[in-house]
């Protein structure tokens, strides 16, 4: 990442501020380092990808600051808010409150689904806070403990049904390691996705990716296809990051998608070569364009899945590679035949 962006980041927050709502103390904004503005960020749930914030979705996103004085003590806390119907449940938004420590880390005190509103009763010296039933799935209010506002007590039974955080994938057995060039490397985590769709298991997918970083499961509301569960993660192939997204069912994957490094884009056929190599057999279903768009069918062990490989091309935004597979009608309600017919992309 480039200092100057870092930099740019921080002196940003001017610009993201917003005023404090009704039953909040403002305070003034702190001093931020560039590393610290970077670690707030990452902390409220938005870490940085290409030098903007990503939520947990993996999409851009502009969230919004304010500064307020929660407990009295004359010292920031930071109250951070996004948008995304696509992305968060009911009312499509998602909040964040976060005390700055000691060191100058901050630390997530809450971070939830919903529009937060500020109580001027107290708990434990820290303002309540609520969520009313229009803007929130778990409606109700949000008391200090001490150290934290704790769980989503309206919704026990949501968090037990999605707990916080999964095991990562190095908890279970990868399919097959790494090695090799990063095209030889990439072409071994495609081939991994063929044997993992089979259960279709959370577990067997983050195993597709053998060393990669995975954040917590979110649970959301539905999206495409149904899906009400994200997984986002990273994995590193030499000096190249690749980034990753699962999503599906409380018990079932219905995507993977792998997203290429930022103007670093990877010619298919080398590609394709290695998972010929490696057991994993591609067969292009009519023809990709010179620049990678089109259907691959990938076969090994008896087991096919379809990857959707294109290539995302902007003006706003940096050109990514992009491996998608969907595992239920992944081509959009066509039989292969006819995608094969498709001569558009040729």
């Amino acid at each position: 990442m480039r200092r100057r962006s870092i930099a740019t980041l921080a002196a940003g927050f001017a610009l993201l501020t917003v005023s404090p709502a009704a039953g909040q103390s403002p305070a003034a904004q702190p001093a931020l380092t560039a590393e610290q503005a970077i670690q707030l960020f990452a902390e409220a749930g938005f870490p940085l990808a290409d030098s903007r914030p990503v939520n947990r979705c993996g999409r851009p996103s502009n969230p919004r600051v304010a500064f307020v004085d929660l407990n009295g003590d004359g010292r920031a806390e930071a109250h951070i808010a996004d948008v995304d119907p696509d992305c968060y449940g009911r009312p499509g938004a998602y909040f964040a409150i976060l005390a700055q420590e000691a060191g100058g880390t901050w630390r997530r005190l809450i971070g939830e689904d919903g529009i937060v509103g500020f109580e001027r009763t107290r708990s434990s010296g820290w303002n309540d806070l609520s969520l009313e039933a229009r803007d929130s799935a778990c409606p109700g209010l949000r008391r200090f403990n001490g150290t934290d506002y704790g769980a989503q007590t309206a919704c026990a039974a949501l968090a037990q049904e999605s707990p916080a955080a999964d095991p990562a994938a190095a908890d279970v057995q990868p399919a097959a390691s790494l090695e090799g060039s990063r095209a030889e490397r990439l072409a071994r985590l495609i081939g991994n996705v063929v044997p993992a769709s089979e259960s279709r298991s959370w577990e067997a997918a983050r195993a597709a990716f053998p060393g990669a970083r995975w954040d917590a499961r979110n649970r959301h509301a539905p999206i495409w296809g149904g899906a009400d569960h994200t997984q986002a993660g990273s994995i590193a192939l030499g000096n190249a990051v690749y980034e990753l997204r699962i999503t599906g069912l409380a018990d079932r994957v219905s995507e993977i998608h792998i997203s290429g490094p930022a103007n670093d884009n990877l010619e298919w056929q080398p590609i394709a070569e290695a998972l010929g190599a490696s057991g994993t057999q591609p067969r292009t279903l009519g023809c990709l364009s010179p620049t990678g768009f089109g259907f691959v069918k990938l076969t090994a062990g008896g087991r096919s899945v379809i990857l959707h490989k294109f290539v995302n091309f902007g003006t706003q935004v940096p050109s990514t590679d992009e491996y998608s597979f969907v595992f239920e009608d992944p081509l959009g309600g066509r039989s292969e035949a006819e995608v094969a017919a498709d001569r558009s992309w040729c």
